[in-house]
């Protein structure tokens, strides 16, 4: 049975440590103590986060990794209700929502044969049934690459022909998937790509490997290329979606959440997380129909 700390769990649920002493204290979180250090069983948590969801004042979010939408997340979380945020991956975030074990993912999986992002794949993982679908915003995806780009990288191209040390991005994730259809697009073979074998958890994971010369080049969202300074060639923009179980979508606390999705709402945001683009933020693509 796996352990966590703690801080393991603040990282895993993606709250606050406060928050987790706060909830274990009041007896709200499956807890033990080993050493004198209370500590958390990963089975009970998993199994306490499906209990939690069916309680009206919570929200368990699953999918995608995003700055943006972990900023609205803190802010939704000063009232009283709590949402829980786990980043692993749109792909995981869909096979949860069936499971029930989230209420709510966020995706953005580009089909590349259809080649649009997500409502395809909400009917192969999530056999049909009544969803309710709204775009979040558009982000800006591409290359990042050391400040000064010393190596003059301009194309996907380049990371094969220059012989690039590269760090991609976890299996499962949209960004990888977007990855790979660029690459396919461009006629690149992955096997010319030192390092497309390797999987960054996050896109902050990602940038900073390049930011310490642990990696020539990664693939991810401009906000984070902005937050360390590092140099960016955008490749392409991706829609970002919310999705959740219709009936779900009437609570008071789904409510809550879409709200911040309106574009008075979003605008201010924007001036702190450049590449990100909210022309059809709020935008219903599916349900309510």
């Amino acid at each position: 049975m796996e352990i966590l700390s703690a801080k393991e769990l603040s990282k895993y649920l993606k709250i606050n440590e406060k928050k987790i002493y706060q909830l274990a204290r009041e007896s709200k979180l499956p807890y033990t103590k080993i050493g004198g250090k209370i500590a958390f069983a990963k089975e009970l948590i998993d199994r306490w986060i499906t209990q939690t969801t069916e309680q009206e004042h919570h929200l368990y979010v699953a999918g995608s990794d995003d700055p943006l939408f972990s900023r609205i997340i803190h802010d939704y979380n000063t009232g009283p209700a709590t949402i829980f945020y786990a980043g692993v991956g749109s792909l995981n975030g869909l096979k949860l929502l069936k499971k029930r074990a989230a209420n709510i993912s966020c995706v953005h999986i580009l089909d590349v044969d259809k080649k649009e992002y997500n409502l395809s794949y909400l009917d192969r993982y999530l056999d049909g049934g009544d969803y309710y679908v709204m775009n979040m915003y558009s982000r800006q995806q591409g290359l990042y690459l050391p400040k000064g780009n010393p190596k003059r990288v301009q194309s996907i191209e380049d990371l094969a022909d220059k012989n690039l040390e590269f760090l991609n991005r976890n299996e499962g994730s949209g960004t990888r998937l977007l990855f790979d259809f660029l690459l396919n697009e461009r006629g690149v073979q992955p096997h010319k790509i030192r390092g497309y074998n390797t999987g960054a958890d996050s896109h902050l994971d990602a940038g900073l490997k390049v930011l310490r010369g642990e990696a020539d080049a990664s693939f991810g969202i401009q906000y984070v290329a902005h937050v360390l300074s590092l140099h960016f060639v955008p490749l392409s923009k991706e829609r970002f979606d919310l999705v959740m179980p219709e009936e779900y979508s009437y609570s008071d606390q789904a409510k809550k959440l879409l709200s911040f999705f309106e574009q008075g709402k979003l605008l201010p945001y924007l001036k702190d997380f450049p590449g990100y683009d909210t022309e059809k933020s709020g935008s219903v693509l599916r349900g309510h129909g």
